[in-house]
């Protein structure tokens, strides 16, 4: 529906108002507000990615728990994730773990096969076998998530975590 603009005549001084007139300004307010769930709504689910950064070589650490963490700020739903490398190392391959905890609850992988990727694979290599579990994709306000490592490549030097998401 358009916004259908009152006339002067509409809002004279000393007119009595008529049922159109309320049922114009009714419209307008009912579209006034439609539009605005609608660029509510667009906005709410677009955000950029949930980035995490590994500097430097991180082999020299093994595989490690909690490298890095963060909260969630409002409930999300990850839609998926990526790992991207850096440069790569002279052999073995960096597999990584996203896992999340609840209040005093345990840590859980949102992951059923965990992002990798082999050092044959080179420098700025990416990540395509990421799997996510359905059962632990959607998060709440105040969860933690943590990153692991669960193997690394021998002189493997940076990488990033990209995790895609949409508020729930």
């Amino acid at each position: 529906m358009a916004f259908n603009a009152l006339t002067s005549g509409e809002i004279a001084t000393g007119k009595p108002v008529a049922g159109t007139t309320q049922t114009k300004i009714k419209d307008n307010f009912d579209d006034h507000e439609s539009r605005l769930q609608a660029i509510e709504g667009g906005s709410a689910t677009t955000f950029p990615p949930l980035t995490f950064r590994v500097n430097g070589p991180y082999s020299i650490e093994g595989a490690t728990n909690s490298l890095t963490k963060t909260t969630t700020n409002f409930p999300i739903t990850f839609t998926g994730g990526r790992l991207l490398i850096d440069v790569a190392g002279s052999g073995g391959t960096t597999e990584i773990d996203i896992k999340y905890k609840r209040g005093a609850g345990a840590w859980t992988s949102i992951f059923s096969t965990r992002p990798s990727v082999a050092s044959a694979a080179g420098n700025d290599s990416i990540s395509s076998n990421g799997v996510l579990d359905p059962s632990n994709v959607s998060l709440l306000a105040g969860d933690l998530i943590r990153v692991d490592t669960t193997s690394v490549q021998t002189g493997g030097v940076g990488f990033t975590v990209r995790l895609d998401y949409q508020r729930s």
